[in-house]
């Protein structure tokens, strides 16, 4: 029999879309931080954040990306892939994930989840999961922790998703 390919998917900007009504630049401000060009992103520092984010990925602000899932629900009627998720949400953000994956009914096409429920650096805690799935191949729209994963992990496919495009190739 022949390996299976294991491949990771971000989530949102991959198979989630981003809230439509959130400047992709103040999303921008919201997540990541800028010190000495020093790779490193914000953790909500008030519950009034922490309960806007929330109230931000419910399901219906969240759509899927359909084309992607077109492709995963592909992926994974081959019988070919091994598909994970690997989601550097912190855990704040855990039920409404779990919420998400119900209402769109895409649970079954990933073999496990993997949400930050630790809170790390999404950077590190990304890095850490590719390695520990022994990924072939991830999938993300976070051209600096892609540049950050190049010099850290190693044999693994880094596929970078453009935001002017909103899906990935199959090519």
């Amino acid at each position: 029999m022949q390996k299976r390919i294991r491949i990771g998917f971000d989530l949102d900007g991959v198979v989630i879309g981003k809230p439509f009504f959130v400047p992709q630049v103040l999303l921008e401000k919201l997540v990541r931080k800028r010190i000495d060009h020093e790779l490193l992103y914000r953790y909500p520092k008030s519950e009034m954040e922490i309960m806007i984010r929330i109230a931000s990925h419910h399901p219906l602000m969240r759509p899927p990306i359909r084309e992607n899932i077109r492709l995963i629900e592909e992926l994974y009627k081959s019988n070919k892939y091994e598909l994970f998720v690997v989601s550097s949400r912190y855990q704040f953000l855990n039920k409404r994930t779990r919420e998400w994956f119900r209402f769109y009914k895409t649970r079954k096409f990933f073999k496990k989840i993997f949400i930050n429920l630790h809170n790390e650096q999404p950077h590190l805690y990304k890095e850490k999961m590719i390695t520990r799935l022994k990924l072939d191949v991830f999938i993300d729209d976070d051209k600096p922790l892609l540049d950050y994963l190049k010099s850290k992990v190693k044999n693994v496919d880094l596929v970078y998703v453009s935001d002017q495009h909103q899906h990935f190739s199959n090519r």
